[in-house]
């Protein structure tokens, strides 16, 4: 059997939500959940972590037929997107008050 079809798959990234398939959006994510956790800096650091998790671990994942999907359990989960746009609003006021003080 050939293994064309899985690496055409595995390529185009469709075997991550859509939510994280671009690299930008990746970004934003990486940053938010390591200014979220308090020992993230114990554990390296955004970039490396984007690059073991997206281009090693999940590639690695679904090469083998496992992918990433959101919980259906009732519980009262954290919205990532909150804490992006919380790191967002946070940086851009730094960047303000750096400006502001020049």
């Amino acid at each position: 059997m050939s293994d064309v079809p899985l690496y055409a798959w595995l390529k185009s990234g469709n075997y991550m939500p859509p939510e994280f398939r671009d690299f930008h959006a990746q970004k934003d994510l990486f940053n938010a959940m390591h200014n979220t956790i308090q020992n993230a800096d114990e554990n390296g650091n955004a970039r490396d972590g984007h690059i073991y998790v997206v281009d090693t671990f999940l590639w690695y994942m679904a090469r083998c037929g496992y992918t990433l999907q959101r919980c259906r359990k009732d519980l009262p989960f954290k919205e990532m997107q909150d804490d992006i746009s919380r790191l967002k609003r946070e940086r851009a006021e730094n960047f303000a008050k750096m400006i502001s003080n020049t």
